[in-house]
């Protein structure tokens, strides 16, 4: 009798056996994104500081984090015909921060469709760390 029921549970663990590979297989964790992180202090006209940081994933997305006035902004990646354009994740607070080399220019644009992008920090130089 006991090597009737250690026959039968062998055989049935071996006809499972190919979905419970299956199945791990499929659980199996993706491969963990990388990443770069930086962070910059730019120095802006009018003696103005503005903090960034910057997470670049290798699938292409990017995020920044300015803290300017008091307040952090988050912000994602926006197409650009050149260098690489910020903006924020909050479409009422719409800052953006636009970057080539080591400069960068932050501007506010309301959200309306008639309202004009206003330049609030121009000839921000990223400067060393300290």
């Amino acid at each position: 009798m006991k090597t009737r029921l250690a026959t039968l549970c062998a055989a049935a663990l071996a006809s499972a056996l190919p979905i419970l590979t299956e199945a791990a297989q499929a659980q199996a964790p993706a491969p963990e994104p990388t990443y770069q992180s930086q962070v910059a202090r730019y120095q802006c006209e009018g003696n103005v500081r503005i903090d960034a940081a910057y997470l670049n994933i290798d699938n292409g997305t990017s995020f920044a984090t300015l803290y300017y006035k008091d307040q952090l902004i988050p912000m994602h990646i926006a197409r650009s015909a050149s260098g690489a354009l910020y903006v924020a994740d909050d479409e009422q607070n719409s800052f953006r921060w636009h970057t080539k080399g080591k400069l960068g220019v932050l501007s506010f644009l309301e959200a309306d469709h008639t309202a004009k992008e206003q330049q609030l920090l121009k000839d921000c130089q990223e400067i060393d760390p300290q």
